[in-house]
């Protein structure tokens, strides 16, 4: 994305890429976006994308990310100026680091098949019939790719690569001004660089770069919700990750992961942020079922989900069941994490030491609780870590105290 209590307000993206759960939760809109442009359709009325790609973008969605790399492969052996396809590629390879964000061995590919598809559909004449289908791309590919920048802490590179993104944008809504779906690629710039401190819009102003309207932004992307054809889902999606990072908007962000897991229940990020969601707004028992869900589909060895998904909500659920006094669940399920060995062990470890203190604090065990919130303290402070072990020294203090008096 709690361990982390969410949805909360994104404070550097530089500093919380590195938290795997907010990596994930950081992803998805990044991600699906790339989904937009296989449900767009002209002002004419023509189909940007032929059924062939339609279908591969429904089952990379549906949680079946390496199938659906094979295949466009295939298609880019046979094409290799396909841009649709090219941007098909870099949402595979968006999937496949969904699923593990500290992973960064796909980052480079991914960069490379949104600026291939860029360059293709640039080549393409402006008087050519296909030129509003290539300005789509175009414009799409290019915030797409400022966009993965930024989520990966690169701030000034992504601004420098939107300068043409805008004019893109602008110049695809204002050819069809009709089509509320063609605002697409320059609302999700506006939502994504609109609102910047004011010393950011000074070197903005001073480099000439484009400054986005996040509000305007928003409510274009509602209106596409609301009013939009094909891509009444995929503006859903955006909002998604803007809903996330509000703390005003835990409901809706709720309502929209639930409509999403409706669609794609074998999707793990998203059945991940549906969890988030049920937590951030204390619905433990919701979240509970969400997380036992998606430990089932791990063992089954349901495609898309893997240890790292197990590893997450393996975690999350320990804190539901603590927070639902089902102590015993809760103390063999913590066990279980200390003796194996993490994928990420840098938050997983300590965060499970956190609740196996607060788990001896609930059988009234001072002194084992305080031995295991030294070693939460050992490790970083991830997400307020600190804060909530602090918290529960507090809570063991007067329990020591207390203990003393008696």
């Amino acid at each position: 994305m709690p361990i982390i209590k969410r949805p909360v307000p994104r404070k550097t993206v530089e500093k919380m890429i590195h938290h795997p759960i907010t990596a994930v939760r950081l992803f998805p809109a990044f991600l699906i976006c790339f989904f937009l442009q296989g449900q767009f359709k002209p002002a004419e009325g023509g189909d940007y994308l032929d059924s062939t790609i339609r279908e591969l973008l429904w089952l990379n969605f549906s949680g079946r990310g390496t199938e659906c790399f094979e295949r466009v492969g295939e298609l880019l052996s046979n094409d290799p100026a396909n841009y649709p396809a090219y941007l098909l590629r870099a949402n595979c390879y968006g999937w496949f680091i969904a699923h593990n964000p500290e992973n960064h061995r796909y980052d480079n590919p991914l960069v490379e098949s949104l600026e291939a598809c860029e360059q293709l559909a640039g080549a393409v004449k402006d008087d050519s019939p296909d030129q509003g289908r290539a300005l789509y791309f175009k414009a799409l590919s290019m915030v797409l790719n400022a966009r993965f920048k930024a989520l990966r802490g690169y701030n000034f590179t992504a601004r420098w690569a939107t300068r043409g993104a805008k004019a893109a944008g602008e110049e695809l809504a204002g050819r069809y001004p009709e089509d509320i779906d063609a605002r697409l690629p320059l609302a999700i710039f506006d939502a994504t660089w609109g609102g910047s401190p004011l010393w950011q819009r000074m070197a903005q102003f001073t480099l000439l770069l484009p400054r986005g309207q996040r509000e305007e932004g928003i409510r274009t992307l509602r209106q596409i919700a609301e009013n939009g054809k094909d891509s009444k889902l995929w503006a859903k999606v955006v909002l998604l990750d803007n809903y996330l990072n509000d703390p005003h908007a835990r409901q809706q962000a709720l309502e929209t992961a639930e409509d999403l897991h409706n669609l794609f229940p074998d999707n793990s990020v998203i059945q991940l942020e549906l969890g988030e969601c049920y937590r951030g707004l204390q619905r433990w028992v919701l979240a509970e079922a969400v997380y036992r869900s998606i430990n089932a589909k791990v063992a089954s060895h349901v495609p898309s989900y893997d240890d790292v998904n197990h590893e997450i909500s393996r975690l999350r659920l320990v804190e539901c069941q603590v927070n639902l006094g089902k102590i015993d669940e809760a103390f063999d399920g913590v066990r279980q994490i200390l003796i194996s060995n993490p994928i990420n062990p840098e938050w997983v470890v300590p965060w499970a030491h956190l609740f196996t203190a607060k788990i001896y604090i609930s059988r009234n065990q001072a002194r084992r609780a305080e031995r295991e919130l030294r070693y939460a303290l050992d490790g970083r402070d991830i997400d307020n870590l600190h804060n909530e072990v602090g918290k529960a020294q507090d809570t063991v203090k007067k329990m020591l105290e207390k203990e003393k008096e008696e």
